[in-house]
């Protein structure tokens, strides 16, 4: 056994309460910067497809919605008209698209020849829409190009220069699916970056989109927009629909989304410092996890160490019954004590439940296995056994020899049931057995056959034979305890008023 004094108890003791403590510090201190990195990566991802989706395709979807319902109300008449200098229903329409939606700068539609009007009214020297980088060369039907940015015929008003445009536009067909003109709207790009205003993006990081050649086309602070481009290197690194690269030259991580029709890509960048900040603050609220942990341990130790050698001592005497006793009142002593109030409480235990005689069950483990079994309604046969002539065999060869037949009668039951069912002593030369899920037959030969056994056994005492009639009763058929026992006990007194050595009720 091992030999421990109370303190190396105490040290050990502490010892397999801060052991698991310290395994999970230490995983979550190798971990930490996975499960970071993945909520951050999560989080990002998340963030640059939501607002994608609102600041990017929504918008599409509504200026798609407009040139197609425009194409199919526009036929050539409708054009020369619009462009000739007499009124029509077009010379109020199409201006009031541009006044309603802010999206739009300008319309310019034009026909076949390239005849054109503009509203706000402008016009152009030596103009030709087909001939402008908007305009869609392939003649296909129902389809919106979104141009890349490109130097518009407009100047600025205050540096008196060419500015940047995207514009969409979309040829017109008739009914012969003959090219008849084309539409032409110029994105106010203020107007559309107005919903990224007050965006607020995880981890203190910017939201902006960008066309493909690397433009600034929608970013919160609007005079970004055309004045600054996203680093080469980014678009070298969009490859995919979406995805994230790290930026080492100006120490940030990217995300992006990037579309089609238009060529346009909505990036998410967080600087190296922020994300460094996130993870840096993960590892700090786990150090004071750590301490705080390390504190409420170092209470507790000093607390232990204060009274560990009072509760030995409290022990030893409630163990020892507060008896005098002069052995050391130590963590060895009072583990001898415990192992020996266990093993004394085990030997009254078996003592309680076990006949001395004959080593099966006693009358009081069978109330109880008799009690738990009606409790729950589980189907057993209870068979009440008696020694036939057991009075003769006391007096004709002594008691010893009716000890000595109780015990092999019982041992031959134990051997027959084979483990699978119960017997005990249940007073005298009575025995009862509870069989478990049997049919009344296959109890009945069971009983018979342990029967068979004990009345072919050659005993040592001349001319003695040994027998026992028994009484079978079915717990199905009784409503309580009392009346099952009964029941077994009338019908053994039938098995002995029919001669004894058989077993009642008989199979039918």
């Amino acid at each position: 056994m091992l030999k421990l004094t109370s303190r190396k108890a105490l040290i050990l003791t502490v010892f397999v309460l801060i052991a698991p403590f310290v395994l999970i510090s230490t995983y979550s201190f190798f971990y930490i910067k996975v499960g970071v990195e993945n909520n951050f990566n999560e989080t990002m991802f998340r963030f640059t497809k939501n607002t994608a989706y609102a600041s990017i395709e929504t918008p599409v979807r509504k200026i798609n919605a407009k040139l197609n319902a425009m194409a199919g109300m526009i036929s050539k008449e409708d054009i020369a008209q619009y462009i000739s200098p007499e009124h029509s229903e077009l010379n109020s329409l199409l201006p009031s698209l541009i006044i309603s939606n802010e999206m739009f700068s300008s319309i310019l539609l034009s026909d076949s020849q390239d005849r054109y009007r503009v509203y706000p009214h402008k016009e152009y020297q030596g103009f030709k829409p087909s001939e402008r980088p908007w305009f869609p060369t392939d003649g296909v039907k129902n389809t919106i190009y979104y141009s890349d940015p490109y130097v518009g015929v407009s100047k600025s008003p205050t540096t008196n220069k060419h500015v940047l445009d995207v514009t969409v536009s979309m040829n017109l067909f008739d009914r012969k699916s003959d090219f008849v003109g084309n539409i032409a709207l110029d994105l106010d790009l203020n107007a559309l970056s107005n919903i990224l205003k007050g965006l607020t993006v995880p981890y203190n990081g910017r939201f902006k989109v960008a066309a493909m050649d690397g433009s600034i086309i929608m970013y919160a602070n609007t005079k970004e927009i055309f004045a600054q481009k996203i680093p080469e290197s980014w678009l070298k690194e969009i490859k995919e629909t979406s995805g994230s690269f790290n930026d080492n030259e100006n120490n940030q991580i990217v995300f992006y989304q990037t579309y089609q029709n238009p060529d346009w890509v909505a990036l998410s960048t967080v600087s190296y410092d922020n994300y460094n900040k996130l993870l840096n603050n993960a590892y700090l609220a786990l150090i004071y996890i750590i301490l705080g942990c390390l504190i409420c341990y170092l209470i507790v130790a000093i607390i232990i160490r204060m009274y560990f050698k009072q509760w030995v001592d409290v022990l030893y005497l409630s163990i020892n019954e507060n008896t005098p006793n002069e052995t050391p009142r130590n963590l060895e002593n009072l583990c001898k004590g415990i192992a020996k109030k266990n093993e004394t409480l085990k030997e009254a235990v078996e003592a309680a439940t076990t006949d001395p005689l004959t080593k099966i069950g006693s009358r009081r483990k069978f109330d109880q296995d008799v009690l738990n079994l009606f409790h729950s309604r589980v189907p057993f046969h209870l068979a009440m056994i008696d020694l036939d002539n057991f009075k003769k065999i006391n007096d004709t060869w002594g008691h010893q020899t009716g000890d000595c037949v109780l015990q092999n009668v019982s041992k031959a039951g134990v051997e027959r049931f084979g483990g699978k069912h119960d017997i005990y002593r249940f007073g005298g030369e009575e025995l009862v057995a509870l069989i478990y899920d049997l049919p009344f037959n296959e109890c009945y030969e069971l009983i018979d056959s342990w029967r068979y056994t004990v009345t072919k056994r050659k005993w040592r005492e001349q001319g003695m034979l040994v027998s026992f009639s028994c009484g079978i009763a079915s717990s199905m058929e009784c409503s309580s305890i009392d009346e099952l026992v009964a029941t077994a006990d009338k019908l053994l007194y039938q098995a002995k008023e029919s001669g004894k050595n058989c077993i009642y009720p008989p199979i039918s």
